[in-house]
């Protein structure tokens, strides 16, 4: 173990990150999506209060167009995709709005294969709204919010279905985000007591539009919002780097990490995900045009203005939704995350002693290391599970990082498959929540 870490100490004096390894997954098609979003906006609206009873227009519709757009893919899966709706009344707080509404979760789960207690959530809210919130009747397209994310968890779940991971994959269709995100708290709650253990959870929200109300067109990225109680080192934030990891897969995107739970004064339905205590993050497009969204559709130079597809970029949603599925792959294909990191620094050099609990079904774990000020892993060290001496009940074992001075980074460990594919990192907990010692 002492000689393989000395010829590694010119990477931990020079650290760089691993090369990703793709865990290949086919794009995301423009034109599906485009179809998509063109097909919910044709429902007129589909606020939480508008018809359920009429084929063609309302949420009633929509959802029945959702539902049989996932049960299309239960060929395609081998039969494994399993489609439901989740379906409760719930209370409102919104002036205008009746005390209690029905909200309808469309749901679509892949099992996983030998880990199927894990669980990845990918959603969009199908849901619209017009300039009156409470507003059930008149037109309210919701092209972009969030006909986008709808279309592309639609997308995900067409690109994956065919797959097996040793994960489950949840592909979520909620309701009623826009009165107080009610269908991504029932689904939450309902995940949290039956006991699944949801190790990631994305929302794609507002992610279908790349011109700026500036006139200045941003198609090269998407900013990734995570809550953090304390630090920066959240179960969110864990998620959130695991995203720019998987982004280097993607041709023509990267990510913006936001270090801040949502957007001033707004929401989101990842917040229900994260108050449960699960790993959440949110997507959405680099600048969005607030001139359109929670608006009427008027009339400007002639032509319909509003939340409307031909505002819309589709090669820029399909990126985003490429972004989706290389995450999920990955993660779902992955061992699980450590539970626990330790360390503490060497006695005789300025070295870091890592110790890490062994993963079920780890070929290798990545030890990343990155300054406290720094967002994202600066440094990673690839050690295969086979060198590692783990030892006891708890099977532990101990690495050492060459020239990495503990006091001055925050160290992290992530698992790695046989194939490549890593895990989210758990992070070491800062000097404050460790342990106190007497030096």
């Amino acid at each position: 173990m002492g000689d393989m870490l000395a010829a590694l100490a010119v990477l931990a004096l020079s650290p760089a990150p691993q090369d990703p390894v793709a865990v290949p997954v086919p794009r995301a098609d423009p034109a599906r999506l485009e179809q998509s979003v063109r097909a919910l906006v044709g429902f007129g609206t589909r606020h939480v209060l508008s018809a359920t009873d009429d084929p063609d227009r309302g949420t009633g519709a929509a959802r029945a167009w959702l539902r049989a757009r996932f049960e299309e893919l239960i060929g395609p899966s081998g039969g494994r995709l399993q489609v439901a709706e989740l379906r409760a009344r719930v209370p409102v707080q919104r002036r205008g709005m009746p005390a209690e509404v029905e909200v309808v979760d469309v749901i679509a789960t892949l099992p996983g294969t030998s880990d199927p207690e894990r669980v990845y959530v990918l959603s969009g809210h199908y849901d619209s709204r017009n300039a009156d919130g409470a507003d059930g009747s008149r037109d309210a397209p919701g092209a972009n919010d969030d006909g986008s994310g709808t279309a592309a968890v639609l997308e995900v779940c067409r690109l994956l279905c065919g797959r097996e991971f040793p994960a489950t994959l949840v592909f979520a269709a909620y309701d009623g985000e826009e009165q107080g995100l009610l269908g991504s708290k029932l689904h939450a709650d309902a995940l949290a007591a039956a006991g699944a253990q949801v190790d990631g959870m994305i929302t794609n929200d507002i992610v279908g539009n790349t011109l700026g109300m500036d006139g200045v067109r941003r198609d090269g990225q998407v900013r990734v919002f995570s809550y953090a109680p304390r630090g920066d080192d959240s179960l969110g934030r864990s998620l959130a780097r695991a995203a720019v990891h998987a982004a280097r897969r993607v041709d023509g995107l990267d990510v913006k990490l936001v270090f801040r739970g949502d957007r001033y004064g707004r929401g989101g339905d990842h917040r229900p995900f994260f108050d449960a205590g699960f790993p959440a993050v949110r997507f959405t497009e680099p600048r969005e045009d607030f001139s359109r969204q929670h608006q009427d559709v008027t009339t400007r130079d002639g032509a319909p203005y509003g939340d409307l597809p031909d505002f819309m970029d589709f090669d820029y949603l399909a990126r985003v939704a490429t972004l989706d599925a290389e995450l999920l792959a990955e993660l779902a294909s992955a061992p699980r995350a450590p539970q626990v990191v330790r360390v503490r620094g060497a006695r005789d050099a300025y070295d870091t002693v890592v110790a890490l609990a062994a993963i079920d079904g780890a070929a290798a774990y990545d030890v990343l290391w990155r300054d406290t000020t720094a967002p994202d892993w600066e440094g990673a060290l690839r050690v295969a599970a086979a060198d590692l001496a783990f030892r006891g009940r708890a099977q532990t074992a101990e690495l050492t990082l060459p020239g990495v001075c503990v006091d001055d980074v925050v160290i992290g460990v992530r698992s790695v498959a046989a194939g490549g594919a890593c895990s989210r990192a758990t992070a070491a907990p800062e000097p404050d929540l460790a342990p106190a010692g007497g030096r």
